[in-house]
C-alpha cells in the first residue's frame, strides 16, 4: 500500500487525479488531497440544477465541478482534507462491508485524534452529526472512495450553496445546522492545524498497514478537462418538459425520477441521484428495460428485472429501487380525476398507497399557513375564520362537507406532531405544500408513512420562502414568513370531487375567550384583543408525540422523578433566583370557560405574587411580533429567547403554552440562553426541558406555591 500527499490543487485538478491514477491501474493508494478555493463537488449521477444553487455559487465565486464517483454534493475549502483510497475490488464482499472495511482505518485515525466516528450510510458520524462525505465508484477492477472531511465549516455557504440539503431530522437553516454538523476542530475543541491531523492519520495508516510507503510524486499524465466542462457537468440533465418527476429517498441515496407517458405507455425514463451501486451501469440497464412499457404492467415488469438481475449498493435494496419509480408512476392516476397529463406534477407525491385509494381513505386535510394572508388573524393558527378572505377557507368548507378534519401547519413542530397523531389513529391524509418544503421535509413524510400514516401531497402556487433563499427559509420554520402563497384551487375541487359527501358535519364550534381577569395587570397597552386565539383544542388532538416522550410524572435533567421531588427541587430554584421569569402562553392568558383552566390560572396568579423579584411575560398566541413589540413584558414566538436576553433572566418557568411550542421555546432558549428552563406542562411532560412536570394542574401549582 501507497500513500501519496497532494499539494493543494483546484477541484478539477483533483478529480483529474483521480482519473489519472485509475488509468494507471494505481490500485493500491492512498492519496491525502486539499483544495486551493471554495468548490462544490457534484456527485457523478446528480442533476446539478436540482442539487445546487447555482446562482449563489456565481455571485460568491465558489467553483464547481462533478466528480466521477458518485454521492451527495458536498461544500468543500481549504480546510477541507480529502481521503482517496484506490483498492482493488476483489468481489468477496458487499459494497457496505467493502466501505466499512476501506474506511475503518480512517475511523481508527479519527479516534487517536479524540473523535469517536462510525459509518452510517454514505456519511460518516460522530454521534448523530454528519463529520464527512462519501463519495463512491464501483467498479470491476477496482473501488474508489473519496471521503471530505471539515477542518472546521462555514455553515451559512454550506447551506446556501447546496440546494437541498439532507440531514437527519432535516435541516433548520443556519442555526440549527451549527447543531448537525461536526467538523475536527468543533469535536475535539482545538484549533488544530491541518498539517497536525493529516500527520495524525498518516501515522495512524502506518500502525494499520503493512509496508505502508509514502511516495513523493505522481507523474501526471494527459488532462481531461471534460471532467469539468459544462458538457460534462449537465450531462445528465434532460429538458424536462412534459416529464412526470418523482423523488424517493433511502438511507443511502436519493433517486429522482423523470418519466414520460404516451398512449398509456412509458415512452422515455431516466433517473439521477446520489446512489452507489454496481454496476455503475445498472439504473441505466433499468431504464431500458421499462421504455415501452405499459404502465400497467410496470410493477409486474419491475419486479422480473429485479428478480433476474442484481446490483450491490449502498444502503440500497431493490425494494428502494422500484419504490423510486413507482413514486413518479402513481402521478399517473391524475388523469381519472381530471388533471389533465401537463399538470400531472402538481401532484408531488401519493405515499404509502396508490393516489386514489389514499384521496379516498383520507381524513385530515394539512394546509400550510403562508397561503392565508398576511392581514389574517387565523394565518398562526391550526384554525380558520372561513370568512371567503382566501383559497384556505374553501379547503375547510370542502373538508367538513366530505367529514374530514381540517387543520392549518403552522410550524415543523406541529407538522411533526400531526404526522404522528395521524399514524396513531390511522388516518390518512391529504396536504398542500411547495416541492421545496416536500423534499426538504421527506424524512418526516416517510417516517410517518412507515407507522400508518399514508397521505397525498399537491403543489401550492407563488413564491415560497426556498425560492427567496435561506433566510427566509428560517423565517417559514418559525412561523414568520410573510409572502402569500395560495392553493391550485381547480386541483383540490377535483380530488374533493371522488370523495362522498357526508351528513355529518364536523365544523368546528366558535369558542368565545377573553382575557383572564388575573393577568390583566401583565397584559401591555398595546395588545389588543384579536378575532382568534390558539385553543386549548390545538393541545389535545395535536400533540401525540408527547406520549412517546412521556417518562412518568416528572423529569430533573435526565432523571424521571416524582411530583413531590420536582416540585421541592423548583421551589429551591425559585429561592436562590435572581432573577426568576414566569412566562404566561395563551392556555392561561385567555379565559375559554373552561373551569379546570380557570382554576389553573388563578394559582399561577397566586403563585406569581410568592415569587420574590419576578419578572411575568406574556405569550398570548404564536403571532410574529416582528420587532413590535416591548421585550420585558412579552416574548416573540420565533424568537423567544430575546425576551429572556433582555431582562437576564436566570429561570424561565413556562405555564400555558401549547405542547408543540414549548418544545421550540425550549430548544432556542437552551441554544442561545444560560436561563434554567422549568416546564410545568398539562400534559405529558418536556423531557428537554431542565425540569419539567407532566399533567400540571392547580392543585400542584398549588403545592409549589405552599412551598415558597
Amino acid at each position: 500500500m501507497k500513500i501519496f500527499i497532494d499539494k493543494p490543487k483546484s477541484a478539477a485538478e483533483n478529480i483529474n487525479t483521480s482519473y489519472n491514477l485509475i488509468k494507471n491501474k494505481m490500485y493500491n493508494l492512498i492519496r491525502i488531497f486539499s483544495y486551493d478555493k471554495e468548490y462544490v463537488i457534484v456527485g457523478y449521477h446528480q442533476d446539478v440544477e436540482r442539487e445546487i444553487r447555482l446562482d449563489y455559487l456565481d455571485r460568491e465565486n465558489i467553483g464547481i465541478a462533478k466528480h466521477i464517483a458518485s454521492g451527495q454534493s458536498v461544500f468543500v475549502d481549504k480546510d477541507t482534507i480529502g481521503i482517496e483510497y484506490i483498492i482493488p475490488n476483489d468481489h468477496k464482499e458487499s459494497i457496505n462491508q467493502k466501505v466499512a472495511n476501506i474506511i475503518y482505518s480512517l475511523i481508527l485515525a479519527l479516534k487517536d485524534i479524540g473523535i469517536k466516528a462510525h459509518i452510517d450510510g454514505n456519511h460518516i458520524k460522530v454521534n448523530s452529526k454528519r463529520l464527512a462525505s462519501i463519495q463512491a465508484l464501483f467498479e470491476k477492477e477496482f473501488i474508489l472512495i473519496n471521503i471530505f472531511i471539515p477542518l472546521s465549516i462555514n455553515i451559512e455557504k454550506t447551506l446556501k450553496s447546496i440546494h437541498m440539503p439532507v440531514e437527519k431530522l432535516t435541516s433548520k437553516g443556519i442555526k440549527s445546522a451549527d447543531d448537525r454538523l461536526e467538523s475536527i476542530r468543533k469535536a475535539i475543541n482545538q484549533d488544530i492545524s491541518k498539517e497536525t491531523v493529516i500527520n495524525g492519520i498518516v501515522n495512524t495508516f502506518y500502525s494499520f498497514y503493512d509496508n505502508l510507503e509514502i511516495i513523493s510524486n505522481i507523474r501526471e499524465i494527459e488532462y481531461k478537462k471534460d471532467i469539468y466542462s459544462k458538457d460534462f457537468l449537465y450531462k445528465d440533465s434532460k429538458q424536462k418538459d412534459g416529464y412526470i418527476y418523482g423523488l424517493y429517498r433511502c438511507k443511502g441515496a436519493t433517486f429522482r425520477v423523470y418519466l414520460k407517458e404516451e398512449n398509456n405507455k412509458i415512452k422515455d425514463i431516466f433517473i439521477n441521484g446520489d446512489y452507489i451501486l454496481y454496476p455503475n451501469d445498472f439504473i441505466k440497464y433499468l431504464e431500458n428495460a421499462i421504455i415501452n412499457t405499459d404502465t400497467k404492467n410496470i410493477e409486474e415488469v419491475l419486479d422480473e428485472f429485479l428478480k433476474k438481475n442484481d446490483f450491490d449498493g449502498l444502503c440500497i435494496s431493490k425494494k428502494d429501487i422500484k419504490e423510486a419509480i413507482m413514486f413518479a408512476i402513481r402521478k399517473l392516476e391524475g388523469e381519472a380525476i381530471g388533471i389533465p397529463k401537463e399538470y400531472l406534477n402538481n401532484i408531488i407525491a401519493s405515499i404509502g398507497g396508490g393516489l386514489i385509494e389514499n384521496i379516498n381513505k383520507a381524513k385530515i386535510l394539512l394546509l400550510p399557513y403562508c397561503a392565508k394572508p398576511r392581514w389574517c388573524d387565523y394565518r398562526h393558527l391550526d384554525d380558520c375564520g372561513e370568512c371567503g378572505g382566501c383559497s384556505i377557507g374553501d379547503a375547510y368548507r370542502l373538508a367538513y362537507q366530505k367529514g374530514m378534519i381540517p387543520m392549518t401547519i403552522t410550524s415543523f413542530e406541529l407538522l411533526r406532531d400531526t404526522l404522528i397523531w395521524c399514524a396513531d389513529n390511522g388516518y390518512t391524509y391529504i396536504g398542500h405544500c411547495c416541492y421545496e418544503f416536500y423534499e426538504k421535509r421527506y424524512e418526516a413524510f416517510q417516517k410517518a408513512s412507515s407507522f400508518g400514516a399514508n397521505g397525498v401531497l399537491f403543489d401550492i402556487i407563488g413564491t415560497t420562502c426556498y425560492n427567496l433563499g435561506v433566510e427566509e427559509e428560517e423565517k417559514a420554520y418559525h412561523g414568520e414568513f410573510q409572502v402569500e402563497l395560495d392553493l391550485i384551487k381547480d386541483d383540490m375541487i377535483k380530488y374533493m370531487d371522488i370523495k362522498i359527501d357526508t351528513n355529518n358535519n364536523h365544523s368546528k364550534n366558535k369558542q368565545h375567550f377573553d382575557f383572564s381577569e388575573y393577568f390583566l395587570d401583565f397584559r401591555p397597552s398595546y395588545y389588543k384583543k384579536p378575532k382568534a386565539v390558539p385553543t386549548p383544542e390545538e393541545d389535545r388532538t395535536r400533540t401525540a408525540m408527547q406520549k412517546d416522550v412521556f417518562k412518568g410524572e416528572a423529569t430533573i435533567k435526565d432523571s424521571v422523578v416524582s411530583y413531590e421531588e420536582a416540585l421541592s427541587h423548583l421551589a429551591k430554584l425559585i429561592k436562590q433566583s435572581k432573577n426568576p421569569t414566569v412566562v404566561i402562553g395563551p392556555l392561561l392568558f385567555w379565559d375559554f370557560g373552561e373551569k379546570d383552566l380557570q382554576d389553573k390560572a388563578l394559582m399561577t396568579k397566586k403563585l406569581i405574587e410568592k415569587i420574590k423579584n419576578v419578572n411575568v411575560k406574556i405569550l398570548p398566541d404564536y403571532r410574529p411580533k416582528l420587532k413590535n413589540y416591548d421585550p420585558r413584558l412579552e416574548m416573540d414566538p420565533p424568537n423567544p429567547h430575546e425576551s429572556i436576553l433582555h431582562t437576564d433572566n436566570d429561570i424561565t418557568i413556562l405555564i400555558g403554552t401549547h405542547c408543540y411550542r414549548t418544545d421550540f421555546i425550549i430548544r432556542l432558549l437552551k441554544k442561545h440562553t444560560s436561563t434554567t428552563v422549568v416546564a410545568l406542562c398539562g400534559l405529558y411532560g418536556h423531557i428537554e426541558a431542565d425540569l419539567s412536570t407532566s399533567f400540571t394542574d392547580a392543585d400542584k401549582i398549588e403545592k409549589l406555591t405552599k412551598m415558597l
